[in-house]
């Protein structure tokens, strides 16, 4: 019974690593505050996800970023600035969402 236990635990944790979120397709530029003096703010972004330890921590930070790019792609931005980038203590990034013509 406990081999058993073991192994849904372990099928249960490949399937948490494996879990990833993809980014829509899309020409977004990372830049910097610098770039974006003379475009529109569109909106804040912003993407967490709950993977961040040990083995994970990549998987998690890549998750959340690939979040914030979607809002980014929704919010129809061309140019991102970041102001907090996703680390394996973290696994949040944060930014603003521009248009830049």
């Amino acid at each position: 019974m406990n081999n058993i236990k073991r192994v849904l635990a372990c099928l249960g944790s490949l399937a948490v690593l494996s879990a990833c979120t993809t980014v829509t397709p899309n020409n977004l530029r990372e830049v910097n505050d610098s770039d974006v003096k003379s475009c529109k703010l569109a909106g804040p972004v912003y993407g967490s996800d709950s993977v961040f330890v040990g083995l994970s921590a990549g998987i998690g930070t890549k998750n959340a970023k690939a979040k914030a790019m979607n809002e980014a792609v929704r919010l129809k931005a061309t140019d991102v600035v970041w102001s907090q980038q996703g680390t394996s203590m973290t696994s949040e990034w944060i930014g603003k969402a521009y248009v830049c013509k």
